[in-house]
Order: C-alpha cells, then sequence, then structure tokens
C-alpha cells in the first residue's frame, strides 16, 4: 500500500502546537471542579481529549486550532491548505504529546466506486494502533485482535494496520444473496445494506449485524461466527438501533422501537423481553436484568427487573430531564446525564451513577458555568469526563476519574 507522508507543514506552527499541547495540560485555572455526592475529589485532568477504541487520547480540536485554520482558507474556496496533525496526550502528564503518522488504504467496492481512507496511527507496544476521532466512517476494534473493522457506504471492512491493507469483512456471497444486489424505490435502484452496526461479543468469536440483504421474515439481525467464517440470518428480525449489551458470551440484547430484544447466537433465535409501549423511546437503560426508563416531567423514572416484572420507582424529578444514558459494562452501572440549568449557565447538567441491583447511586456535579460535554469510558478502572464553561466545546478539559471514588465511604 501506498505509504502517506505530511508534509508542508510549517515547523513554527508545529511548534505553537506543541506548545499549546504542554500548556494545556494546565489550562484549569481553578482547580477542580467536579465534586462526587457532594465532596470535593481529586482527579488527573488534560485538556480535552477523546479516547480511541486502544483507550488512547486524541486531542480535540481548540479554539486555537479553528484559528490557524481560518487563516490557512483559500480566498475563493475557502478551503484550508493547513491540515491540522492528530495529536496523542497522556492524561498522566508522564509522556510527552505524540503526532500521530498515516497510511492510506484503498478499496475496490465495485466497477465505479472505490473508497480510499486515511489512517492516522502510532506506534504502541510495538504495533500501529489508529488513533481516530474525525472520519466520514466508523472504526470498531476486534476483540482479542490488533485489527479493525471500518463500516461505510452499507458495508464492513477489515483493516489490517501492519500490512495497511483493508478487505471485505462479510461474505461478499452467501447462501442466495449477493452484496452487488440492488433494490428498487419509486423506480430508483439502491445498493443493499449489506452489513452495518456490527457489535462483538466479549471474545470476539461472534458478531451480529443489521443487513438488508435478505426480508424481514429471513431477518434483518445476522450473526458472523469468526471463527468458521459463516454467516446466518436470526429469523423473523427487524432492524435495531443500537445493542445495548452482551451476556455471557452468547446473548445480544438490542434496542428496538422502543423494545428490547435478546438474540441467542448459538441458536439463533430473538425474543422479546420487554416493551416500553413506546415506538419512539430511543432512551433507555439496560443492565441485565434491569431495563431503566426516564420519566417524563416531574415523573419519577422506573427501574423495571425483566425476571420478575418488579418496578421500582426512580426519583429524579428535581432535574428538567434526562439527556442521555451510558452503560458501563465493567462496573455495570449507568451513567445517567440531566439537565440541570443555573442561571448563569443554561447548559448545566449533573451525572447520577446508578447501581440498578441495590438501588445506590452516587452524582457527580459540577460547578454551575460548567457543564459536562461527554462521558468516555477508559481501561477498567477508570472514566474520563469532558467538561468546559458553558457549551464552549473548543475549549474543553477532561477529567479522569476512578470509579472507585464513586461509592467511596
Amino acid at each position: 500500500m501506498k505509504r502517506f507522508y505530511r508534509r508542508g507543514i510549517v515547523l513554527l506552527v508545529l511548534v505553537t502546537l506543541l506548545i499549546a499541547v504542554v500548556v494545556g495540560y494546565a489550562v484549569n485555572d481553578k482547580g477542580n471542579v467536579i465534586k462526587i455526592n457532594g465532596k470535593n475529589i481529586d482527579y488527573a485532568k488534560t485538556q480535552g481529549v477523546r479516547c480511541t477504541v486502544d483507550n488512547n487520547l486524541v486531542k480535540l480540536k481548540t479554539g486555537q486550532d479553528i484559528d490557524l485554520l481560518k487563516k490557512s482558507e483559500d480566498s475563493k474556496t475557502r478551503i484550508p491548505s493547513y491540515k491540522l496533525p492528530v495529536t496523542v496526550l497522556s492524561i498522566d502528564n508522564l509522556r510527552e504529546p505524540v503526532i500521530a503518522d498515516s497510511f492510506i488504504s484503498s478499496i475496490r467496492v465495485n466497477e465505479s466506486l472505490e473508497y480510499q481512507f486515511e489512517f492516522p496511527y502510532i506506534i504502541k507496544d510495538g504495533k500501529k494502533q489508529i488513533v481516530l476521532y474525525e472520519a466520514d466512517f466508523s472504526l470498531i476494534k476486534i476483540p482479542n485482535s490488533d485489527k479493525y473493522i471500518v463500516e461505510k457506504g452499507g458495508l464492513l471492512f477489515l483493516l489490517d494496520p501492519e500490512a495497511e491493507s483493508l478487505q471485505f469483512y462479510c461474505l461478499t456471497e452467501t447462501k442466495e444473496y449477493s452484496q452487488y444486489n440492488t433494490k428498487s424505490f419509486n423506480g430508483i435502484e439502491y445498493a443493499v445494506v449489506w452489513a452495518v452496526r456490527p457489535s462483538f461479543n466479549e471474545d470476539g468469536t461472534k458478531m451480529i449485524y443489521y443487513s438488508e440483504r435478505a426480508t424481514e421474515k429471513v431477518g434483518y439481525v445476522w450473526v458472523k461466527d469468526t471463527v468458521t467464517g459463516k454467516e446466518n440470518p436470526v429469523p423473523n428480525t427487524k432492524g435495531y438501533s443500537e445493542v445495548l449489551q452482551w451476556r455471557d458470551n452468547r446473548y445480544a440484547y438490542l434496542l428496538c422501537q422502543g423494545r428490547i430484544i435478546e438474540i441467542d447466537t448459538a441458536e439463533l433465535s430473538s425474543k422479546l423481553i420487554y416493551d416500553t409501549g413506546n415506538p419512539g423511546n430511543m432512551t433507555l437503560g439496560f443492565v441485565y436484568p434491569h431495563v431503566f426508563i426516564p420519566g417524563g416531567l416531574n415523573c419519577k423514572s422506573q427501574v423495571v427487573n425483566i425476571l420478575n416484572n418488579e418496578v421500582t420507582l426512580f426519583d429524579d424529578t428535581k432535574y428538567s430531564g434526562c439527556m442521555s444514558i451510558h452503560a458501563m459494562d465493567n462496573i455495570n452501572k449507568l451513567f445517567i446525564c440531566y439537565s440541570q440549568p443555573k442561571d448563569v449557565n443554561l447548559f448545566h447538567n449533573e451525572i447520577v451513577v446508578l447501581d440498578m441491583e441495590t438501588m445506590q447511586k452516587a452524582t457527580i456535579s459540577i460547578e454551575d458555568e460548567y457543564s459536562f460535554l461527554m462521558i468516555q469510558p477508559y481501561k477498567s478502572d477508570r472514566f474520563l469526563l469532558n467538561y468546559s464553561k458553558g457549551s464552549d466545546i473548543y475549549n474543553q478539559e477532561t477529567a479522569c476519574i476512578s470509579y472507585d471514588k464513586l461509592f467511596a465511604r
């Protein structure tokens, strides 16, 4: 594969960026602004980063970066000539910032379409790790592997960073179906959605994905055995918006139009385990066997045990509304972000960490002029919180907090 080398990056600009990155380690002028259960806590922090699938921390775009891009814009096309380098930071401040290298890989989809991707990477433990946070495709790491899945245009590709190569990940033809088939709608031919929304079980031996190659009766949910390579549909399955959780390396739980569907990847069967009664409900939490259903205005939320249909009310009526719900698999708890506007900051919010088994909770709060912007899992014992004053996405900071601090006595 053709290697891609960065050219034309002015040394002075790079030095300026690196100085800005180093300064970013100590950008917080107020000290720590986050509390847990009303108590101040210590935490490591850096300027705003996004965590990659390999737990590398990529620097987010800053106001200074925006200025550099604008200054390099062509007066006619408004296209910037300057390209921001991908910079990897360290949350513990023990390593210097690393500017990623990159390579280009391409794959021909059909006679008229060829995809070309640029993959920034760093060398870690002697191997290339992709450090991506802005792209027009999705990147998924295969468990227990050094390879990745690239999702784009209704297809999945296998990326081998060491070989800098791409190939189709799903079979291009299986049973009587082909990825080159088309479907007609209003007289217009469309390519079949062959494979999207992939999700792997814990050891990477099974992958489920959505495909429109067949019918709902045959099944829109397919299972790939990554050991044998075989792919089979789960009969009578519809589309889904997300995979909520895997259990016992075998069962996958899908959110589908307000319903939770259990997929048995061994038996290739499905069953409805919970129905909210609202097909438009796209915001709920799930940690087997409990479902968290946000309440409406002035209504308490519900925690439902799907094994015995027991319902427990959770009083969160002091908040304006539920903004998002994140399940952290390694601690089996929900991170629920609530809107909590303040006079000085209408974007202010608060995070409740809920153990649905015991109903024990921890509240993560932030000073009134700040807002949480992003919750990210990070390694097995810590998580990341991005925040800024108001909603200034180009002036973020990232806090790294140990799970142990949540329910510490």
